[in-house]
């Protein structure tokens, strides 16, 4: 991987806290990610995206499937996924390294209506290499905030370019077709995602799918592998954790600020999803803020 990336990164992640999720950069969607040690299981429901590792090592496991990505390997999501994944290797001399970008539908929307001699038939070509330079070239106009602001939108079309090019290019296509299944169903899933912690009726779901109720269950659970309850609690567990690993608001407080109304029944629920019952994950951050707070 390109040493000069590899330093960008370094470099604008350096004040990154181990907890936080990833540094949002000027760009709408890039991350940039750095851990200098390995990390618990994650949970997380994607939305679509690449990553490509820079340093270290990360397992993923989406759908039926486990991955490990080293450095050099690029992973393409193309739909509403939920994931486990864990930093495996990772360490002070050696930190992981990451970047992360989300699709954007608009812009593939826009190369397949307006180029599709280019890209109605994507030819599955390896693209890696052009793939990494143009989001090479991205992270590196941080560092040049006048050449960003005039580069970034012809960069960015590039990226959805070799993707669409690529050897998921099909799937990524579906996603910018404004009447496939795929792009329905991303529509009824940031309805979810922007509402997690509220009531949201499957009737909303379908009609802005544009389906019926039985056909908007079925297309739903082929494309990201979850019921829509299902994919909403996965939203609200996810949130609750990271509110309880870095808010130090009580365990009350964040149940009923992602949407639940009973204690208990979130104390279950978030058991099932990760194992162990929140008081325990609310005690180790507590014992770790501790820590910091003692060596600062």
């Amino acid at each position: 991987m390109a040493h000069d990336l590899k330093q960008a990164v370094q470099r604008h992640t350096e004040r990154q806290s181990e907890a936080a999720v990833g540094v949002v950069t000027p760009v709408r969607g890039l991350y940039l990610v750095r851990r200098t040690s390995p990390s618990e299981l994650e949970h997380t429901v994607v939305q679509p995206l690449v990553c490509l590792v820079l340093q270290g090592c990360k397992r993923v496991s989406l759908g039926s499937g486990t991955t490990s990505y080293a450095a050099g390997d690029t992973m393409v999501v193309t739909g509403n996924m939920p994931t486990v994944s864990r930093i495996s290797r990772a360490s002070v001399a050696d930190p992981y390294l990451a970047l992360a970008f989300d699709l954007d539908l608009s812009v593939i929307t826009d190369l397949v209506v307006n180029a599709p001699e280019v890209h109605s038939a994507p030819s599955r070509q390896d693209t890696r290499e052009e793939l990494g330079d143009a989001l090479r070239r991205l992270v590196l106009l941080l560092d040049r905030p006048e050449s960003l602001a005039v580069l970034k939108d012809s960069l960015v079309r590039e990226i959805h370019h070799w993707l669409l090019l690529g050897r998921q290019g099909l799937a990524i296509r579906h996603l910018g077709l404004p009447d496939s299944h795929a792009r329905r169903i991303a529509r009824a899933a940031a309805i979810l995602r922007d509402n997690y912690a509220k009531p949201v009726s499957i009737e909303r779901l379908a009609e802005a799918a544009g389906m019926s109720r039985s056909g908007f269950h079925q297309h739903f659970r082929a494309i990201t592998s979850l019921t829509p309850l299902q994919f909403q609690k996965q939203l609200r567990l996810i949130e609750a954790r990271r509110l309880i690993v870095s808010s130090g608001k009580i365990l009350s407080q964040v149940a009923f600020e992602v949407g639940y109304e009973s204690t208990s029944q979130f104390s279950r629920e978030y058991t099932r999803m990760y194992g162990q019952p929140p008081t325990r994950d609310k005690r180790a951050a507590s014992a770790r803020l501790q820590t910091v707070n003692a060596a600062e």
